[in-house]
């Protein structure tokens, strides 16, 4: 393929876009939702485990999006990419509320950071770095993206006001300079999709491997709505490097070349 060439037509990816926004608008008011009731439950029960604090509508309007996302980490594998180390997790993931907040900071981190990425691919495009023109559904794409990752962000930074602690504004710390480099090194539309892709398989890898330890039931309806979401920005990034769009059977929880790895909770929560 030409390094300057998308595989898909404008139009097509247009009408993918259009379905990415739908599948927002149905997902987003439940994730906000589940937030709000998390945010409330942290603050007035401290460290009760919150499987049995979280209200009926975080846990029951979860609909078909939960049950995708618990389907994804179903069918999720620590298997991958040899000699790619797992991240450990920190002592802020362990099995109480706290870690549940752990969990909110790290996860608006990753949400901040796809904002700051692909805020700055929209910056750098009039310039040249991808081309001589960047086709304008890819700007539309990388636009709607960019929205849906900052409502995530708030959702996540408004559970932690709600929880009495301080919101979350900042790319992840940890994974910030590699993203820098590897976007430092874009020269095109397939190396700019490429990286979009990488962070959002990270952001899903590390959503599914929540789903596996956080005690609150509506933060793990949070993440079970968020996961299939990033998945599908992740397939319309395929289509635009002509790749099927689900490449890997499984959702993998480590380092691959397409993937960062599902991120440790975070202490600055």
């Amino acid at each position: 393929m030409s390094n300057d060439d998308m595989q898909i037509s404008e139009v097509e990816l247009q009408a993918m876009t259009a379905h990415m926004v739908e599948m927002h608008e149905e997902t987003y008011p439940i994730m906000r939702a589940s937030m709000a009731d998390l945010g409330s439950d942290l603050r007035a029960t401290g460290a009760r485990v919150g499987g049995s604090i979280a209200s009926r509508r975080g846990f029951l309007t979860g609909g078909t999006a939960v049950v995708g996302g618990l389907l994804l980490a179903a069918c999720s594998s620590t298997s991958g990419k040899a000699g790619a180390a797992s991240p450990q997790p920190s002592s802020g993931s362990s099995g109480s509320s706290g870690g549940d907040q752990a969990a909110l900071a790290t996860n608006a981190s990753l949400e901040n950071l796809a904002v700051f990425a692909y805020g700055a691919a929209l910056k750098a495009a009039p310039t040249g770095k991808f081309g001589k023109t960047v086709p304008a559904a890819v700007a539309q794409f990388a636009a709607v993206a960019m929205k849906q990752h900052q409502d995530h962000a708030d959702a996540f930074n408004a559970a932690l006001r709600g929880a009495g602690g301080t919101p979350y504004t900042k790319p992840d710390p940890a994974l910030t300079p590699a993203v820098l480099k590897m976007f430092g090194a874009v020269k095109s539309v397939p190396g700019l999709a490429m990286l979009a892709i990488t962070l959002e398989n990270t952001a899903a890898a590390t959503y599914i491997q929540q789903m596996g330890t956080l005690t609150s039931a509506s933060a793990i309806a949070a993440v079970a709505t968020i996961a299939p979401v990033e998945r599908q920005h992740a397939a319309i990034l395929s289509f635009v490097l002509g790749d099927y769009p689900v490449p890997d059977t499984f959702v993998k929880l480590i380092a691959t070349p397409t993937s960062l790895g599902a991120r440790p909770n975070t202490d600055a929560a």
